[in-house]
């Protein structure tokens, strides 16, 4: 009895089930460790991209010899109260008669409209709801912390920090070094 070999290719039910088996294990270990890698990177694109706004309205201010304001917005015409809110959006505005509110005749410089509810941002506090610069390039009032709050893990939270000579910097610590708590 002769035999022959079978030109035929595939996979058998066990290697089917064994390499799935082997996939699913991998996925499981590597989902959770992506998931904290677009946090992070979610969390350092809002903090940039607000960066920029801060300078946008350092440099409005001092080429126009202007107060500008930029605010917390959710619809990209007035400030809200809210000093929790930014993540619904902000806005940057020439603020003529330096009330930090948006009045309708004043010049409307940028929006950003937020686009997901993944991040939370919030000043540090309720006295400091908006960040205002004077003519000269400082920053109005105190200085001031903008947190940018993950949702997964604490350890992505970011801190703006805006001292009053109108200076931002970012940490991953609050002013006083102590670790960024979001509520």
């Amino acid at each position: 009895m002769e035999f022959r070999s079978s030109d035929t290719t595939g996979f058998t039910l066990v290697e089917l089930i064994t390499t799935l088996s082997i996939s699913s294990m991998l996925m499981t270990a590597a989902v959770p460790g992506f998931q904290s890698l677009i946090e992070r990177n979610r969390i350092a694109a809002s903090v940039n991209l607000f960066l920029s706004h801060l300078y946008q309205a350092r440099s409005e201010a001092v080429k126009r010899e202007s107060f500008v304001t930029l605010c917390p917005s959710s619809d990209g015409i007035r400030c809200i109260a809210d000093y929790t809110q930014w993540a619904k959006g902000y806005i940057v505005f020439v603020d003529e008669d330096k009330n930090k509110q948006r009045d309708i005749n004043e010049r409307l410089i940028s929006f950003y409209q937020g686009e997901d509810n993944k991040i939370k941002i919030h000043s540090s506090s309720n006295f400091r709801k908006v960040v205002s610069y004077y003519p000269t390039g400082r920053a109005w009032g105190f200085n001031t912390t903008i947190r940018f709050c993950a949702k997964i893990d604490e350890d992505h939270n970011r801190a703006l920090i805006i001292a009053s000579t109108g200076r931002p910097r970012t940490s991953n610590r609050m002013p006083d070094g102590s670790k960024i708590v979001c509520n």
